[in-house]
């Protein structure tokens, strides 16, 4: 792929700096940088925002907003209170959208998790298209219900997206993910115009930790030229954002991360035709 169509997520090389990162990212040539909230914690989001915007870089995710369901009422006050925060920095950077991750259950009760994750996205939906960002749920792979999320299956966040009908609801899928679903292409066209952000990161063996095993693309057992096209085929026009949580790569150096993840992309070949 020509790294013009790409985004460096932070996350990937995520003992950079801001600046660091942003230079990164554009000394590769990646036409866009995805944000963790924590990559601009130090320098204030303004200065991330210029920083990008002098780069040339487009902004494609901030991560994350979030974590709805919460035992009492008042710490739910407090996660829409920093849901509002991270809509109002995903403004400011100008970002293609806030990815979602909704947030595990307490006391076992998936169906009440599930309930709050709802009216979590609904009482964010007026600031959200009020600062004009979209809000991207993500689905988690099942082995992150405990902990991460209730939304563990594309065809539950894409369910949950239509019942918004909201061009303000959309979808971040990540094929670490995703992969594995049986029913991906018929989900991913459903999706549609709804795909607000698609992220690439590869399953790798064995699985040492739930949160960062994951490989650069073409490392591992996903087909990472076949998800594309399929992105690509059901419209998503978006830049493919490569977000890899690793402690291979979190120990190496972030100038080395950021040359692994840019080789690795070029080698996805581009869709060969796209409909018009």
């Amino acid at each position: 792929m020509d790294l013009a169509g790409c985004s460096l997520n932070s996350v990937t090389v995520r003992s950079a700096s801001l600046p660091e990162l942003v230079d990164l990212a554009a000394g590769h040539g990646f036409g866009g940088v995805g944000f963790w909230r924590d990559a601009y914690a130090d320098l204030g989001v303004a200065d991330a925002a210029r920083r990008a915007a002098d780069s040339g870089l487009r902004v494609t995710s901030v991560c994350r907003g979030g974590m709805f369901p919460q035992p009492t009422a008042e710490l739910r006050t407090r996660i829409h209170e920093d849901n509002l925060r991270a809509i109002e920095e995903a403004s400011v950077l100008g970002a293609d959208c806030l990815v979602l991750v909704c947030g595990p259950a307490h006391d076992r009760d998936l169906a009440g998790a599930r309930t709050q994750i709802a009216d979590g996205i609904a009482a964010l939906l007026d600031q959200a298209e009020a600062a004009g960002v979209p809000l991207a749920v993500e689905p988690l792979h099942p082995m992150m219900a405990a902990d991460r999320s209730a939304i563990t299956s594309l065809g539950e966040a894409v369910e949950l997206v239509e019942r918004f009908a909201s061009p303000w609801v959309g979808l971040a899928v990540d094929t670490y993910h995703v992969w594995w679903d049986v029913a991906l292409p018929e989900l991913m066209a459903r999706a549609g115009a709804a795909l607000h952000s698609v992220q690439v990161a590869d399953w790798v063996l064995p699985v040492h930790g739930q949160l960062s095993s994951r490989g650069m693309p073409g490392d591992g057992h996903v087909d990472m030229a076949g998800f594309v096209e399929l992105a690509r085929t059901v419209g998503y026009r978006g830049l493919v954002e490569v977000e890899i949580l690793s402690d291979h790569w979190w120990a190496r150096p972030p100038s080395e991360a950021a040359r692994a993840a840019a080789e690795a992309l070029r080698r996805i070949p581009e869709p060969a035709s796209l409909p018009s």
